[in-house]
């Protein structure tokens, strides 16, 4: 009896396996696009006129650098202004700004007001209301360093009509520690195995952190920045595809990121992102999904792919979930009964969590393989990253949970201090 119990809720669990693989279809379909060559965007017609904002309280240590590669670049300087927004006037990063031409300091006056979102609005109302020719506005952080192309690539997007553009969000600090590899790790994944795949299927791209612009006509229409919880990236994102605002993902505009070297930084940083990825979901995700009902072609593609994000991973992590605590159970009962074969759930526990680990940590390795050329990881760390990074991924469990039942996650600024040499670049 207790045997076919055990057979019979294996099969449904099987069952369950199997609508998680249809689930995970389309990402599956994705990481085999990536494989194809980049899009190569052609050389642009025009030069355009860009704003780049920076939010950068007490930022002093790293804001050199930032405004130094803006300078550096290849694109024409008299089309680039620099607006970095800190929260006082004795912040030692005025005095460094003042260095840089083109640059210009906005200082904050609503402190009330916590956030990333409230900052850039803060920084365009001021902008808006004076005579300007802007045509579309970047978004940084002051920890960024931008590649020497970086505004030239872009500038060929922008000059393709797209209203939104991201660039490849590569990292600063590959080799301090494990966590920073293992946080690399997941933005590559995203930029190569999640936006580049879908900018070449024509699809919109998922907004991630830093590194792109939006078109001045979406800020003007808006009035400012509107997009405050605390994934404004996420946010706008999902307006992007609600309102079919044309996005779209440059490899070739290359700009890189800190990445956080504790633990704790690490799980805020996380918490904040599961927090604000709920807040933006409330905010637009039933919108999405009746609009995506109504739509034709890509575009209802897009509203639905977007609406249900990363649900079909979440559905297969709670099938594991459930099924490694179904066989305890029954391993359990096994004992208390005296079953001869209680064993048999512990080996699946033990097979199936093997099995995880080792498909996470092969599909780091393939990973690290296949953005050779962008990560400049050493060969120890790398092989350190795939031995870790399974259980770096798997602590979004706790973490996702951690944000749910926490009733308020404010927004802390995370401390930036690495530099980067850029003459290599």
């Amino acid at each position: 009896m207790f045997y076919n119990v055990y057979n019979i809720s294996n099969i449904v669990f099987y069952c369950l396996f199997g609508l998680c693989f249809l689930f995970l279809l389309f990402k599956t379909i994705l990481h085999f696009i990536a494989i194809l060559p980049a899009k190569h965007f052609p050389k642009a017609q025009s030069d355009h006129k860009y704003a780049i904002l920076i939010p950068a309280r007490n930022e002093s240590k790293v804001i050199r650098q930032i405004l130094e590669s803006i300078q550096n670049q290849s694109y024409n300087k008299e089309l680039i202004d620099t607006y970095v927004i800190v929260e006082s006037e004795d912040d030692p990063t005025c005095e460094i700004v003042k260095n840089f031409p083109q640059t210009h300091i906005v200082v904050r006056k609503h402190l009330e007001l916590k956030g990333k979102g409230y900052a850039l609005d803060e920084a365009l109302q001021e902008i808006l209301s004076k005579p300007h020719d802007y045509e579309a506005y970047f978004i940084f952080d002051a920890d960024n360093i931008l590649d020497t192309h970086f505004m030239e690539e872009m500038n060929k997007v922008y000059d393709q009509g797209y209203d939104i553009g991201l660039g490849y969000r590569n990292s600063k600090n590959w080799n301090d520690n494990w966590i920073s590899a293992c946080s690399g790790i997941t933005f590559s994944v995203f930029s190569t195995f999640h936006n580049k795949p879908k900018s070449l299927l024509g699809l919109n791209v998922q907004i991630s952190g830093t590194g792109y612009y939006v078109s001045a006509k979406i800020i003007e229409a808006l009035g400012g920045w509107k997009f405050c919880t605390l994934t404004e990236d996420h946010e706008i994102t999902m307006y992007s595809s609600l309102n079919n605002v044309k996005s779209t993902y440059n490899e070739y505009a290359i700009y890189f990121d800190e990445q956080p070297t504790s633990m704790k930084q690490s799980w805020n940083q996380r918490i904040r992102w599961c927090k604000g990825f709920n807040q933006a979901n409330k905010l637009y995700n039933a919108k999405l999904i009746k609009a995506g009902v109504k739509d034709k072609g890509k575009s209802q593609f897009d509203k639905l792919s977007i609406a249900f994000g990363v649900f079909p991973l979440a559905f297969t992590i709670v099938v594991i979930m459930l099924y490694q605590l179904y066989n305890l159970g029954f391993m359990i009962a096994g004992l208390i009964l005296g079953q001869a074969i209680w064993y048999l759930p512990l080996i699946s526990v033990l097979g199936s969590a093997l099995a995880l680990y080792l498909f996470l940590a092969f599909y780091t390795l393939a990973v690290i393989i296949a953005e050779r050329k962008h990560i400049n990881i050493h060969f120890r760390r790398g092989f350190v990253c795939v031995l870790t990074n399974p259980f770096f991924m798997m602590l979004y469990i706790p973490i996702y949970f951690s944000a749910v039942f926490k009733k308020e996650v404010a927004w802390v600024a995370i401390e930036h201090n690495k530099t980067m040499d850029t003459s290599k670049k």
